[in-house]
């Protein structure tokens, strides 16, 4: 090899030895403790509203990485699944309906602390109507004539989820056999209700409250209607509450 030539290969391996010397130290402590970020979970197939079931104890907050509403487990207080209705759908947060967070707001829970799943149950109830539409995949299958809440007690209006499916198992008692709790609040405590100001869709054994404006806040049916409301509608499926 000629000098001109064996210089130029010298030249050329010490300029790589001299880039790997000044590179390699910051890279290694610029990449100390790096973890791969695993892809969000993917959507399940169909068309039907989202559902997030709680999987890890976790924070509702007031907006992603917001203030803390509350702190919520797997089960809720009755002992049901902590299923969350969707309202918003980000790569990293989601945007639930929750009593913590007050009726007409959202709270933001960390997408990766839930398994997401769909509802194909939509309801819908008119407190002018007094009339409570369950809808299957778009299609009605059941309009019952509810009681709805009294002048001093009206039932909130807005978007909320059934959050809890209860027996009673005191078919005789103001509750009825049966009680959808509900992500909706009133301004006041319910008498001989454990779930405090929470509104709810249950049986009722006065007949006669059926179609009228009688309850503390709450949407009463017949105990037969509570009974396939409770069998068949499950946690997480939202409900629109119109006047």
């Amino acid at each position: 090899m000629s000098p001109v030539r064996l210089v130029a290969a010298v030249g050329i391996v010490l300029l790589a030895t001299a880039c790997g010397a000044s590179h390699e130290p910051s890279l290694a402590r610029a990449l100390t403790g790096a973890r791969a970020v695993p892809p969000p979970p993917t959507l399940p197939p169909g068309r039907g509203p989202l559902v997030g079931e709680v999987r890890r104890p976790t924070a509702i907050r007031v907006a992603p990485d917001g203030r803390v509403l509350a702190h919520i487990g797997t089960r809720d207080e009755f002992g049901s699944p902590d299923a969350l209705a969707v309202e918003r759908l980000g790569p990293h947060w989601l945007g639930v309906l929750s009593p913590f967070v007050g009726n007409g707001r959202i709270g933001w829970i960390p997408r990766a602390a839930v398994l997401l799943s769909r509802t194909a149950y939509q309801l819908q109830a008119s407190l002018s109507a007094r009339a409570l539409t369950v809808r299957y995949e778009g299609r009605v299958v059941k309009r019952y004539t509810v009681g709805v809440g009294a002048s001093w007690a009206p039932t909130p209006t807005g978007r909320f989820a059934v959050t809890d499916r209860l027996k009673t198992g005191h078919p005789s008692g103001p509750y009825g056999c049966c009680i959808l709790a509900l992500s909706a609040t009133a301004p006041h405590a319910i008498p001989g209700w454990p779930g405090g100001n929470r509104i709810a869709i249950h049986a009722t054994p006065a007949a006669e409250t059926i179609g009228q404006p009688d309850s503390h806040g709450c949407l009463h049916v017949t105990q037969d209607e509570a009974r396939w409301l409770i069998f068949h509608v499950p946690i997480g499926t939202r409900i629109s509450i119109v006047g």
